[in-house]
């Protein structure tokens, strides 16, 4: 039998590269919740003499909420994007223990805070694709991807590849 390779959420994490580039992402401070909708558009494409409903799958409309607590400094740099008018780099890991396993891609962010005389002071935001996200590292999974943006991962890869030989 295999060994279980489920995983606890808690080695979780939120990255977030500033700049758009996708090449260098730092821990978003003190997040504690992600989720990705990878929700696909689908058309009805019945036609007479069908057996029954016929649909068509059309793209993925990635989307999806993030959470976490409020710190003073540290929670400035998302703020400032919620607030901003340009798309982020964000790279999703479900676990650390897996960390070539993550969703990354350009999204767009907005959120708010809560605070409660009870509680903690929280944050909460959604984000919405602002171009294509990948499923693994280094633009290997095609979710999303044209054959030109695989191409252009690829030529990426490749350039990497011969600067560091």
């Amino acid at each position: 039998m295999p060994a279980n390779l489920r995983r606890h959420g808690y080695k979780g994490s939120i990255n977030m590269d500033e700049t758009g580039a996708l090449t260098t992402f730092a821990p978003v401070a003190s997040m504690n919740k992600w989720s990705i909708s990878m929700k696909r558009e689908r058309v009805d494409v019945t036609c007479f003499l069908d057996p029954n409903r016929v649909w068509a799958q059309g793209l993925a409309d990635i989307s999806g909420d993030i959470a976490g607590m409020w710190e003073a400094l540290d929670s400035r740099a998302i703020l400032d994007v919620m607030m901003g008018d340009l798309a982020v780099g964000l790279k999703l890991v479900p676990s650390e223990l897996d960390p070539t396993a993550f969703f990354s891609g350009l999204a767009y962010l907005d959120g708010g805070m809560d605070v409660a005389v009870d509680g903690a002071v929280t944050l909460n935001g959604s984000y919405v694709a602002a171009g294509p996200w990948t499923l693994d590292p280094e633009g290997t999974s095609t979710l999303g991807l044209t054959p030109s943006d695989k191409i252009a991962a690829l030529e990426r890869q490749l350039a990497q590849l011969r600067q560091a030989a």
